[in-house]
């Protein structure tokens, strides 16, 4: 088991709801799609429609996770995150 934490160091969005993502110590991009992920969330299903809000990925935590402004039911801007702790 590898007890060290994958740290995002570049996200952009790479067309649909697919990201490319560099890792700390990686010089590779690798695609991540969130297709599945925003079709299954509530909490990420406004990104399914807004391709605007989408392209507004951003770094947080430190590079533990990634963040939309996203509007919820309530009205409130919120941000939910990926956690990139898990397995590549």
């Amino acid at each position: 088991m590898n007890d060290e934490v994958a740290r995002v160091t570049k996200v952009r969005p790479a067309g649909g709801r697919v990201l490319r993502v560099r890792f700390a110590g990686d010089r590779r991009d690798y695609k991540l799609d969130m297709t599945g992920l925003i079709a299954r969330s509530a909490h990420f299903a406004p990104l399914m429609d807004d391709a605007q809000s989408f392209a507004k990925v951003a770094i947080v935590e430190d590079g533990l996770g990634l963040a939309w402004p996203i509007e919820t039911k309530m009205g409130a801007i919120r941000r939910f995150g990926l956690d990139t702790t898990a397995d590549r």
